[in-house]
């Protein structure tokens, strides 16, 4: 494996950062991480995603974001927070599919990051045939359900019975799309049982287990 970083000016102009982990072997599918905030892309439910799409292939960018630890960010009114999110996932975009020998693309969000790919990716037709991972989606965000609608693209979306984001409507709209969805019992907005180190542990295991499936399933 080998590891390097792309210049991606995002929001304002400013450095997006982010890692490219490139396999040995010139992968010809590309996955692309979207962090939540405050849930890095070296936590659990995205670090196991990462090493699962290396495992089948996949190079891999994460986009390495932090907005809660970004000053101005907090500071904005919710549309431009909005609307900074959806120029750093452009931006993010546009350099990695700008990069060559790729053939196939994975998008994967977690929370905040389920409102980039819905703020962007139905409106990317280099994203058509894409494969989308939705975790924890933010049905409460604005525009997200919406954006999320436009997606025809092959999906599978993760979620905790106990996320304070939970809302079978909007689950049930995903499934009359065709959407597979995954429920997992008693977990929160983190992918965890709090207190229960044993039962988070088990479920993430579940996790890898049907990522694992659904992506050994693309046709792609």
């Amino acid at each position: 494996m080998k590891q390097s970083t792309l210049a991606i000016a995002g929001y304002r102009g400013l450095a997006l950062p982010n890692a490219l982990t490139r396999r040995d072997d010139q992968a010809r599918r590309l996955a692309i991480l979207f962090p939540g905030f405050g849930y890095r892309n070296t936590m659990p439910a995205l670090y196991y995603c990462r090493q699962l799409l290396l495992a089948h292939g996949h190079d891999v960018l994460t986009v390495d974001y932090a907005y809660d630890l970004m000053p101005d960010f907090l500071a904005a009114p919710r549309e431009e927070k909005l609307g900074w999110i959806k120029a750093d996932t452009q931006a993010a975009l546009q350099v990695a599919l700008a990069l060559d020998g790729y053939e196939h693309f994975t998008i994967v969000g977690k929370s905040a990051g389920t409102a980039a790919m819905a703020f962007t990716i139905p409106d990317e037709p280099r994203l058509a045939k894409s494969d989308l991972v939705w975790l924890t989606p933010g049905f409460k965000t604005p525009g997200v359900p919406e954006g999320m609608a436009r997606c025809p693209q092959r999906s599978i979306l993760l979620i905790g019975t106990a996320d304070y984001l939970y809302d079978e409507g909007h689950l049930q709209a995903a499934r009359d799309r065709g959407v597979e969805i995954v429920l997992l019992p008693d977990l929160d907005h983190g992918l965890e049982k709090p207190g229960d180190v044993a039962t988070s542990v088990e479920a993430m295991k579940t996790i890898v287990e049907r990522l694992s499936a659904w992506l050994e399933a693309s046709p792609n």
